[in-house]
């Protein structure tokens, strides 16, 4: 069996071959719905635009216009729709003011073709309801409509667009999806890797504890996912809680739901707007059959481990380091 790699990573699809930054991911979008006319029809009933494969529509990847900057994907049907859509990876969405130079753009353009409708989207990760995409960005943009897509709902589209797409659109799909899912961390259920993190009896503002928040409200919350503080993007399947020097319970996480408050969900918490954070619900706890200790002088870390090391472990650094190991053969 013949493999290949790319600065020694291994190459699964041939759009890991452009990489895994916003704009590898703009091109590969762009590019499968240029390809397969399916999945051109099937985010275009995402964003409320139907049937665009029976139009004449050019896609535009990194349009530059002076004044209004360059845009990431413009979908254009003449006489029909006007797209500008803004790729992000990661929770980040834009800023107003970039919103604003986009709608703008399609105003302008407008006199070009004035029976196109002119509409804005921004396509990040969300939350697997959407809601906080839905939540964070405005119905509108100086009169613009302004959708809101999350990666899911794209790779979720794409894999509904197989069936009718022809045999080489099949296999460009079936690549696509699983390239986004690896570049934008979908969850994967069928994962059995915990994320292990640690709690303290301190309070956070109110009477509740860090410990309280899940052994009595069997609930979570971390800031929003990214950046250099290592938080996941995407929810994990299992969740695990270690304090008083050793690991107490493993969870399920039921659902997650984004917030910026966190008064309405624990009594006597005052209410404050602060930064986005993900608040999960926790499935009943697996509690381990002995004491396992936490093993090292980790403080506040954070650490990943196969849900089975854990249960069978002399400690959760024990767990980890076999975790490790066998991450690294699968690896191989």
């Amino acid at each position: 069996m013949t493999t290949l790699q790319l600065h020694g990573v291994g190459v699964s699809t041939v759009f890991d071959l452009l990489g895994k930054t916003e704009n590898d991911m703009t091109y590969s979008l762009g590019w499968c719905l240029s390809q397969v006319p399916p999945f051109l029809d099937s985010l275009g009933m995402l964003l409320g635009t139907p049937h665009l494969s029976e139009k004449n529509v050019t896609i535009s990847l990194q349009e530059y216009r002076a004044g209004t900057g360059i845009t990431d994907i413009e979908i254009h049907a003449r006489g029909y729709v006007r797209w500008i859509v803004e790729a992000k990876l990661g929770f980040t969405i834009p800023s107003m003011d970039q919103l604003e130079l986009y709608a703008r753009r399609l105003h302008e353009k407008q006199a070009e073709d004035k029976n196109a409708a002119p509409k804005l989207a921004v396509l990040a990760q969300s939350d697997r309801k959407n809601e906080w995409l839905q939540h964070q960005l405005p119905g509108s943009v100086l009169g613009i409509p302004l959708h809101s897509v999350s990666w899911r709902e794209v790779q979720t589209a794409a894999k509904g667009a197989e069936q009718d797409a022809s045999q080489s659109g099949k296999r460009l799909l079936k690549q696509f999806t699983s390239y986004i899912g690896s570049v934008a961390s979908m969850q994967n259920q069928d994962s059995n890797l915990v994320y292990v993190v640690s709690l303290s009896h301190k309070t956070f503002g109110g009477e509740t504890t860090f410990i309280d928040v899940v052994e009595k409200h069997r609930k979570y919350f971390h800031p929003v996912g990214g950046g250099p503080r290592g938080w996941p993007t995407e929810p994990p399947n299992y969740i695990a809680f270690r304090y008083d020097g050793a690991l107490q319970s493993i969870h399920h996480i039921e659902d997650d739901h984004k917030i910026e408050d966190l008064g309405p969900f624990f009594p006597n918490q005052p209410s404050k707007k602060r930064e986005p954070h993900v608040l999960y619900d926790l499935g009943p706890p697996i509690r381990p059959a002995k004491r396992v200790p936490t093993g090292a002088n980790w403080r506040s870390n954070r650490v990943w481990c196969f849900i089975d090391t854990l249960l069978t472990s002399e400690s959760v650094a024990a767990a980890k380091a076999v975790t490790d190991e066998r991450i690294r053969r699968m690896e191989e």
